[in-house]
């Protein structure tokens, strides 16, 4: 069993002071946006490129547990988004989405980066608050099981990023 699996990352909003950070985290995890190439021989070396993945296909499990911590703390106002693949084919990723001022997401995910919603997490959620109507849980209780704030902003950068 192997005991790395690909890992990426994107770079949504950062603000300037904040990108010599990043760019130390990036290149220490040995992400490029040539996947697979050291950051010292990837074209990625220079300014960070917002909206572009960096990846490594071999990356440390747990790395992005890692990357995410370090992120957070040195680049607090760093908007990304990252994953890292199950090691095989059962197994979960982990995935995190973080937006400053929105909040934090992790999930199990798979190799596409799509959080796994733990089920008997949902169920117990629904659970323990059956007055809410859907919008109210969804606003509540349900935004910490699906992480609708955070993925939707996500989902708000992708979109800008592709029509850019």
């Amino acid at each position: 069993m192997s005991s790395q699996s690909p890992l990426q990352i994107t770079i949504y909003e950062s603000p300037e002071h904040e990108h010599p950070a990043v760019r130390r985290a990036i290149e220490s995890f040995n992400l490029a946006t040539d996947w697979g190439t050291p950051p010292s021989r990837s074209r990625s070396t220079g300014p960070l490129r917002l909206g572009e993945s960096y990846g490594n296909h071999h990356a440390p499990l747990g790395a992005s547990d890692d990357l995410a911590a370090r992120l957070r703390k040195d680049a607090p106002e760093t908007a990304f988004l990252l994953w890292q693949d199950p090691y095989f084919e059962e197994a979960d990723g982990h995935y995190v989405a973080y937006v400053p001022r929105v909040g934090v997401f992790e999930s199990a995910c798979n190799a596409n980066g799509c959080p796994h919603i733990d089920l008997s997490e949902l169920t117990a959620s629904l659970a323990t608050t059956p007055t809410l109507t859907a919008a109210q849980w969804l606003a509540g209780p349900g935004e910490v099981v699906l992480g609708t704030r955070v993925r939707k902003a996500i989902t708000t950068y992708q979109q800008a990023t592709v029509c850019a």
